[in-house]
């Protein structure tokens, strides 16, 4: 049983000092994100809390639009209201499939809080979310979301940014073309 332990702490002291050394691809895109009039509402909670909305959470599908007019994909996911002025949002972009190189097929998954006015009314101007993941040429993937909004009647519409990284590593040899 004592030498099954030396192995043990053996291994565990060289993983402890084992690093990967990677570098990263980094992919960037802006697009126009369309917020509908009004989303879904996905479930809502069984007692009533005297901050409106709090514990309500919405589905939503929002159109992805280059700078010249073209759908690239679409936001899809959840959120749901934390207090009167905080979301948490869980939502995956989807990239068409008639986009060209990296981006065809491909998904980042996002995640993070979104702020609104302190009255719970109206988005803040700028946002940010974090990039969690993704899959197909998108797997591993870390980065941020910015989000700039540039029209707020008849609805509003963010002007955003992804930047995204992905390991070298889990590219398996392929090309890296965006």
């Amino acid at each position: 049983m004592d030498s099954l332990k030396l192995i043990f702490l053996a291994l565990l002291s060289i993983l402890s000092v084992s690093e990967v050394k990677a570098t990263y691809y980094r992919y960037s895109i802006n697009y126009y994100e369309v917020i509908p009039l009004s989303d879904t509402v996905a479930f809502t909670p069984t007692i009533t809390d005297a901050i409106p909305n709090k514990g309500t959470g919405y589905v939503k599908n929002n159109a992805l639009i280059s700078i010249d007019g073209r759908v690239l994909g679409h936001v899809g996911g959840i959120y749901f209201y934390h207090g009167q002025d905080v979301i948490e949002d869980i939502v995956t972009i989807t990239f068409g499939e008639d986009m060209q190189g990296i981006w065809a097929a491909s998904s980042i998954n996002l995640r993070g809080l979104w702020y609104m006015t302190p009255d719970g009314n109206a988005d803040l101007d700028n946002q940010e979310l974090a990039i969690v993941g993704g899959q197909g040429h998108f797997r591993g993937a870390t980065g941020s979301v910015y989000y700039q909004r540039v029209q707020s009647q008849p609805q509003t519409i963010f002007y955003v940014t992804c930047d995204i990284y992905i390991p070298d590593f889990l590219f398996y040899g392929m090309t890296a073309t965006a």
